[in-house]
């Protein structure tokens, strides 16, 4: 156990609806997750190398959080398990990692707090920023946190469903101070749920959520400037005009967002719904919807429909991910105006769950759960052979995988794996990172690393 004085603000969140959220706004395809087993939080450390934050289970009811540096050659640089920087029990680890862009990272993880007599296990959300030397410079109590990005001034902003059923953000700056307040900036809806977010590239943050009316989903979109203001209509731009599912967001790189997400259109005779079909729209800076009033077709009449992912392409175009009518994933890049790219889809995998990232230069990586991760460039050419690369002989938890770029063209992935059990309850469970350089090779070999070996 690891105790620390300080904080004035303490917020109770009832373990069962925190699950429930991320059920909620989980993304097959994208940064979503799929059960309360989660891989290590994962960011570079802007010079090859990579910081993650995990769980060691120390016993069946008690996990210790650990943050480890590891070096572009694959070395533990923070001692053997890393700096310790807290503790939870009850079965309810969860930790996630941003870049500082100074060589260190901001974690978030959640506590289990004490049990009271007849009430559900609650947790409290924390935030600790530590410096490229292993040093904790401060640590906050906040009141949630599902989606985190870097503010690009060394802080971060945090998203999350709140208890009332709304969704809030939280701004940390660099030093630890809450600019927008303890409680966050309240974008005042009901009934809502957090899709996804992304920079709006000046401090600020784009917001997609799906909202329950009448007998529906309804997709709507919001961006908050860098001090907090709500710049878009109150309860948000509506991005397409029916029922909407599986959103996800990229920044177009000049205070606006691209959204990809999937909708079931009706039977003829309006009993059912037919295949789903995939859709991107666009919302500028101001909050005005550009490719119509329900976006643009990427793919239509699928007969599978995980949740679709988005990457930004840096020219204010993106590239989509999401299931063919095979059952495989492909991409598509979508350009500042709502056209195809590429003249055919490619093809990736035949795997339907994978994650996504920006490589940077225009072109994406893509990492599957059958351990394979691709490359592709800016024109949809597949940069790490036809079939990709393996990156580990480890077999992968079914819901714990995690990426993200290297800052050196290259890739960082966490994963969990060798679950064990006890009397029906996790009692260990074994988490691994690898790095795949802007080639294809595998510097930190063919298994990865073990953390907390």
């Amino acid at each position: 156990m690891l105790a620390f004085v300080g904080g004035k603000m303490r917020r109770k969140i009832v373990i069962s609806a925190l699950i429930a959220a991320i059920l909620l706004t989980a993304s097959c395809i994208g940064d979503g997750m799929a059960v309360p087993i989660l891989p290590p939080g994962i960011t570079g450390d802007n010079s090859g190398g990579a910081i993650v934050t995990y769980a060691v289970y120390e016993t069946l009811t008690e996990q210790d959080y650990y943050v480890q540096r590891i070096s572009p050659e694959g070395d533990f640089l923070w001692g053997g398990r890393g700096v310790l920087i807290g503790s939870t029990g009850d079965g309810c680890p969860w930790s996630k990692a941003v870049s500082d862009g100074s060589g260190g990272a901001i974690v978030m993880w959640w506590e289990c707090l004490p049990q009271v007599p007849g009430e559900p296990t609650s947790c409290q959300t924390y935030a600790a920023r530590i410096d490229p030397e292993e040093n904790v410079e401060w640590r906050k109590d906040i009141p949630g946190a599902a989606r985190a990005i870097p503010d690009g001034l060394g802080g971060v902003i945090i998203a999350f469903d709140d208890p009332s059923g709304n969704i809030s953000l939280v701004k940390i700056d660099a030093e630890g101070n809450l600019p927008w307040g303890e409680d966050g900036v309240s974008l005042s809806l009901r009934g809502a749920y957090l899709c996804s977010i992304a920079s709006d590239n000046s401090g600020g943050v784009i917001v997609v959520d799906n909202t329950f009316q009448g007998d529906s989903d309804a997709l709507y979109a919001q961006r908050v400037d860098s001090q907090g203001n709500i710049l878009w209509q109150t309860g948000g731009v509506q991005v397409c005009t029916g029922p909407a599912e599986g959103a996800q967001v990229a920044g177009d790189g000049s205070g606006g967002g691209i959204i990809v997400f999937w909708q079931l259109p009706q039977n003829e005779d309006g009993t059912g719904y037919i295949d789903s079909d995939i859709y991107v729209q666009k919302v500028d800076a101001e909050g005005n919807v550009l490719w119509g009033p329900d976006g643009v077709p990427v793919s239509v009449g699928l007969s599978f429909h995980p949740s679709p992912g988005i990457v930004e392409d840096g020219t204010g175009g993106a590239i989509v991910f999401f299931v063919d009518e095979r059952g495989g994933v492909c991409a598509q890049r979508v350009d500042a105006d709502g056209h195809k790219s590429w003249n055919e889809d490619v093809p990736l995998c035949d795997s339907t769950y994978v994650r996504i990232a920006s490589d940077g230069s225009g072109g994406a990586f893509c990492v599957s759960y059958d351990r394979v991760a691709q490359r592709l460039d800016a024109t949809g050419t597949k940069l790490w052979g036809p079939d990709g690369i393996t990156f580990t002989t480890q077999d992968i938890h079914e819901s714990g995988l995690a990426l993200v770029p290297d800052g050196c063209g290259g890739l960082l992935i966490s994963w969990e794996a060798d679950i064990k059990f006890r009397n029906y309850e996790v009692s260990d469970v074994s988490y691994y990172v690898q790095k795949v350089d802007a080639e294809g090779n595998l510097p930190w070999g063919d298994g990865g690393i073990l953390l907390s070996p």
